[in-house]
């Protein structure tokens, strides 16, 4: 660095000097301006600065990484307040005092100080950076909760002027949190655990419909409705349901439907992929590396100490031997493509159950797909139609004249025969001739032999067979247990056979 005095000296000599002639000591002169460069008045630094620039020069710091040297640096000048505002641009990656000439370091200081005072004033970028990371390393506030909120108030008075800043803050403030052990609720607005916690909801609905007894499957139908499982799913899919016309006119049945595809998929899953429904739309939670604060300047100095840091019921934090891990679910938090193309099914199918005017087109989607969610939607609309409110009026001045008439009119109908086979199956009745197991007939228990047996199921009038059996065990499974397969003939759906074989046999 030029020596202030030594130019000053250098000046008063050349006046001195004037006229290539020595000087007589009494002669007197009157005083005369002293006239410096713009490079001269940039070397006037008040000695902190000095101090701070030849800190760089040390032998040992040499051997500094850049974040090293940066906080020592912070610390010397952890008070030092200047008056010398900086009108330029100042542009750095990583920016520190290092990157910053004299003039955008003065510049810097002065607008610091007035930022400590509570007058955030834009400028530029790196500059807000710089005071960032002075907080991240316990610069100008006490490391802890004191820094916690002062980064935090700094980034939210800060952001209008530089959106961009959120990127990185939001992160570096859960960091701060975790790092130095504080409560989570701290951190918790600013976790992005919206998708992970959507995926948990998911995961605990999957597990709880795989661990539901066979024999509770399948019961008389009732809606699965679950408007938390109904939003997750929602919210997780590329395919919003929420907007959906059909959505806006029957919510209800849109959300039934839903959840039970949803349930009857995770069990299908269970049983015939290798990995869960949830699992195979958005992987399984796992730690990896962490680094904390990325893309800030930032030293820890001596090694954290060993740690586990549950910051909720979706990620988890470890600490060994300085090296952190975040153990979360790792899946970038983007929306399934596949659950859209399942929910666009379900509303696709629906559409059409319901003959609604708006219908949409089909997307080619997998046949298992489509027979599970039209079982469901059948379930559901006989569920509806059963549990529908009926309006019935009567006209009681008139009951009792009905009820005279209808006996003597069924009275008069009978012949004496009928008469006598009346009273005589009053008084000791019996199970119609030819029915089985179930009330069902013997063809209809003959078909379902041959079924059970493989042996094709071919009968004149098979197709009244067909609905007549699915009718009578509907009770049974709470499903049809038949379906006619691409050839046109019944076939037995594989999950009810041992029901089936079982309600036979207690003939």
């Amino acid at each position: 660095m030029p020596d202030v005095d030594a130019i000053i000296e250098q000046i008063l000599a050349a006046s001195r000097a004037k006229g290539g002639r020595a000087l007589s000591s009494e002669r007197t002169y009157a005083d005369e301006p002293i006239l410096l460069r713009g490079s001269q008045l940039g070397s006037y630094l008040p000695e902190p600065i000095r101090e701070m620039r030849a800190l760089a020069r040390r032998p040992e710091a040499r051997a500094w990484s850049d974040a090293h040297l940066f906080v020592e640096q912070a610390r010397l000048m952890a008070d030092y307040v200047d008056d010398r505002p900086y009108e330029g641009d100042f542009k750095s990656y990583f920016p520190t005092y290092e990157t910053m000439d004299n003039r955008q370091l003065r510049g810097y200081f002065t607008w610091r100080a007035r930022v400590r005072s509570g007058d955030v004033a834009q400028t530029s970028a790196s500059f807000a950076y710089v005071y960032l990371y002075e907080l991240l390393n316990g610069i100008g506030a006490e490391s802890g909760e004191q820094a916690f909120r002062a980064i935090e108030a700094f980034w939210q008075a800060y952001r209008a002027f530089e959106p961009a800043m959120d990127r990185y803050v939001r992160p570096w403030l859960v960091d701060y949190v975790v790092y130095h052990d504080l409560p989570p609720e701290l951190a918790r607005p600013y976790l992005n655990t919206a998708h992970d916690r959507a995926v948990g909801v998911l995961s605990r609905a999957d597990v709880e419909a795989r661990s539901q007894p066979k024999a509770r499957r399948r019961v008389t139908y009732e809606p699965a409705a679950d408007p938390e499982l109904f939003r997750a799913l929602d919210s997780l899919s590329t395919y919003r349901l929420s907007e959906s016309r059909l959505f806006q006119d029957e919510p209800d049945a849109l959300t039934a439907v839903t959840c039970g595809v949803f349930a009857q998929l995770a069990r299908y899953y269970h049983g015939s992929r290798a990995q869960g429904l949830t699992e195979s739309l958005f992987g399984t939670r796992h730690p990896m590396p962490h680094l904390m604060f990325a893309s800030a300047v930032f030293y820890p100095g001596t090694r954290h100490a060993d740690t586990v840091y549950e910051l909720d019921d979706t990620c988890r934090y470890l600490c060994r031997n300085g090296i952190w891990t975040c153990d979360a679910l790792h899946d970038g938090g983007a929306r399934s493509a596949k659950l859209g193309q399942i929910l666009h099914a379900i509303d696709q199918r629906l559409r059409t159950a319901l003959d609604y005017p708006h219908p949409l087109k089909e997307r080619g989607d997998p046949k298992y797909l489509a027979r599970m969610i039209d079982r469901e939607i059948q379930g559901y609309l006989e569920w509806r139609a059963a549990h529908a409110p009926r309006r019935i009026e009567i006209d009681l001045s008139k009951l009792d004249g009905i009820r005279s008439t209808a006996a003597e009119t069924r009275e008069a109908l009978l012949v004496d025969e009928e008469r006598e086979e009346v009273a005589a199956s009053v008084e000791s009745p019996s199970e119609p001739e030819g029915r089985e197991a179930l009330g069902l007939t013997a063809a209809e228990s003959a078909l379902l032999r041959n079924l059970l047996d493989g042996r094709p199921g071919t009968a004149s009038g098979v197709d009244l067979l067909v609905d007549a059996i699915n009718e009578k065990l509907f009770d049974l499974v709470g499903d049809t247990v038949l379906e006619f397969d691409e050839t046109g003939s019944p076939a037995l759906i594989a999950d009810y056979a041992d029901d089936v074989r079982e309600a036979l046999a207690q003939k």
